[in-house]
């Protein structure tokens, strides 16, 4: 295994562990917003923060050990095939 491989694997590695914690306090936050929230809600999301903050704090600390960048969190954004179209001819219309 060569050490672009081992890299990228990190890389992977702390991506898809970030966006299941990112993903279990926004679905904690939701069910506050929508029913009546108790002691043991608002502890399962104090945790669910504390979860995400740590494995933060390990990934800067793990990645500066390896002398490695943080890789950012990658945003997936939707976007429609017509406007998508339509964006493209306005640009390349802009020339003529």
């Amino acid at each position: 295994m060569n050490a672009n491989h081992v890299i990228k694997s990190i890389n992977i590695y702390i991506n898809n562990n970030r966006d299941k914690l990112q993903e279990d306090v926004r679905q904690l936050q939701q069910r506050l917003r929508y029913r009546n929230a108790d002691a043991v809600d608002c502890l399962e999301l104090s945790l669910a923060l504390e979860r995400l903050n740590a494995f933060e704090d390990f990934s800067k600390s793990a990645m500066a050990i390896l002398k490695l960048s943080v890789p950012d969190p990658v945003t997936y954004v939707s976007i429609e095939p017509s406007y998508a179209r339509n964006r493209v001819e306005r640009e390349q219309n802009k020339g003529k």
